[in-house]
């Protein structure tokens, strides 16, 4: 999470976030439209939601009319990755590590995404080794922005 720290996001939150990125702006009615059915919610709840997410920068409105309209303040880069810190630090002990060890032992990775996490790190390691990082990682870096 180049830029900024975002603050802990609910499986709700992110559903809601997610609803946004896919579709942009939403008034309450829209977002309620877009929910996967498990998580459809009365009106009033989807609105309490959206003004807690408001308060913690996760989302913004428009007026428009009688209406507002919600769009994310966050990039979907940004919020998995603090699902992610998160996840890590709840049942990893904040160790990528054990994280990926335990899904090459229980073997949920197949060959083609254990060859792409393979290169990744090839590469990642020679960025550090050479001292360089690539703008994306850089804060304000294509990675670390999001638009407002």
């Amino acid at each position: 999470m180049a830029g900024r720290k975002v603050v802990a996001i609910t499986e709700r939150q992110f559903a809601v976030l997610r609803v946004l990125w896919e579709h942009g702006p939403q008034t309450v009615r829209g977002l309620m439209e877009h929910l996967p059915r498990g998580e459809s919610q009365p009106y009033t709840t989807v609105l309490g939601l959206l003004q807690v997410m408001e308060k913690a920068k996760l989302v913004d409105h428009e007026k428009e009319g009688l209406t507002h309209r919600y769009r994310p303040l966050v990039s979907q880069q940004e919020a998995t990755g603090s699902l992610l810190s998160d996840f890590l630090s709840r049942f990893f002990h904040g160790s990528a590590e054990q994280l990926i060890l335990g899904l090459v032992d229980a073997e949920q990775l197949g060959a083609d995404e254990l060859r792409a996490i393979e290169a990744r790190l090839k590469s990642a390691e020679e960025r550090t080794s050479s001292g360089h990082k690539d703008e994306k990682d850089q804060p304000g870096g294509k990675r670390g922005r999001t638009k407002r």
